[in-house]
């Protein structure tokens, strides 16, 4: 890398056009001036100056230095000034949650987004594993997870419980449903319907405990938004994160049993514990651990 004081010593004097000038401004001697001209040519291996009497001339080497010097003091102004301007309203927001939690916080945070077009909002949608791995390698600033990571480089906060919920068509409004009603109806199952379902089921059906593995499946699907469908038009009942139950646009045509003994996850946002996160970061910390916040005790 070029000597970052000879170069200073060069730019300053290209500004004065004198070398007597350029040591009295730089609170240096002439002959210094000079010897921080010459180490920096041969840094560059060219000259840099073409002397005309008293005065010179910038070589093509020169010119290009100079080009380059002043793009350099412009760019480290730039940078330190972006470091003393901490803007809570720009830069780029990047989360790593569930699926669930996206299809629940993603609209809301937008409206944020909308307030403040200078934020870029990134969102990645991965199981709890994956979230924390984007979060140690960088990738991702913070993240909401379902587990207590065992690392001391994270530092997690408890923000609030993701109920589960037994979610069937609207007619079994008012209903006591058994097991039994279940099995007719029929499951419709998703990637995690099966862990849900034998999390939330268990304690709350006796039959349960010895029919887990036989659930009576009626469809299956994999996309998050799509998994109620059936439901809303009755040909299933399913279990799901609440959050992702409420984010479904026709809750006329779904009704959430109450359960003797619910169930839910703990949900940890969680960050780096020796990485402070830039002032924008602030208001979606607090806002989701709101919301997150709201949603377990509705």
């Amino acid at each position: 890398m070029l000597n970052s004081q000879w170069l200073r010593t060069f730019v300053k004097l290209t500004e004065t056009g004198h070398f007597t000038l350029t040591a009295t401004q730089l609170g240096m001697t002439q002959p210094g001036v000079s010897q921080h001209l010459k180490k920096l040519e041969q840094q560059v291996g060219a000259p840099l100056i073409t002397k005309i009497g008293k005065s010179f001339e910038l070589t093509r080497e020169g010119e290009l230095l100079l080009s380059f010097a002043l793009t350099a003091e412009k760019q480290e102004a730039e940078l330190r000034e972006a470091i003393q301007q901490d803007d809570p309203n720009t830069g780029e927001i990047r989360i790593a949650c569930s699926g669930s939690m996206a299809l629940y916080l993603y609209p809301k945070l937008l409206t944020h987004q909308n307030r403040h077009p200078g934020l870029t909002l990134k969102v990645e949608v991965a199981p709890n594993h994956r979230s924390l791995q984007l979060l140690q390698s960088n990738e991702m600033d913070l993240c909401i997870v379902t587990q207590q990571a065992q690392h001391s480089a994270l530092e997690q906060q408890h923000i609030g419980n993701e109920p589960l919920c037994l979610v069937v068509p609207a007619d079994f409004k008012g209903r006591a449903v058994s097991f039994g009603d279940l099995q007719k109806q029929g499951f419709i199952d998703h990637p995690d319907g099966q862990h849900y379902a034998e999390r939330l089921l268990t304690p709350n059906f006796e039959e349960m405990a010895s029919a887990k593995s036989d659930l009576r499946v009626t469809g299956y699907i994999n996309q998050l938004s799509q998994i109620l469908v059936p439901v809303a038009r009755g040909l299933g009942y399913t279990v799901l994160p609440k959050t992702a139950v409420r984010s479904f646009e026709a809750q006329q045509k779904i009704n959430i049993l109450e359960l003797k003994e619910p169930v839910s996850d703990p949900l940890y946002l969680t960050v780096k514990k020796h990485r402070p996160l830039p002032a924008r970061y602030d208001w979606f910390h607090q806002e989701i651990a709101e919301l997150c916040g709201q949603m377990s005790g509705s």
